[in-house]
């Protein structure tokens, strides 16, 4: 079964007007968040683990690039 774990939130996005470049962005998250099973019917978050949530930062990195390092 695949979920699909849907955060409501926006990004912020800096412009420095002296260096005409994009100097950073970052993904705000907001609290609500909604769960999909593959074909976009509502689902229960307790099917993706017994217990505890898996964790992924809103890095906006994908899980499988070697540029994402996950502790432990």
């Amino acid at each position: 079964m695949v979920i699909k774990k849907i955060t409501i939130g926006f990004v912020v996005q800096v412009w420095d007007t002296t260096g005409k470049r994009w100097v950073s962005q970052e993904f705000v998250a907001g609290d609500q968040v909604d769960y999909e099973d593959e074909w976009g019917d509502t689902t229960d978050p307790d099917k993706m683990s017994e217990g505890t949530e898996p964790y992924l930062p809103f890095h906006m990195i994908q899980p499988s690039s070697p540029a994402l390092q996950f502790p432990g």
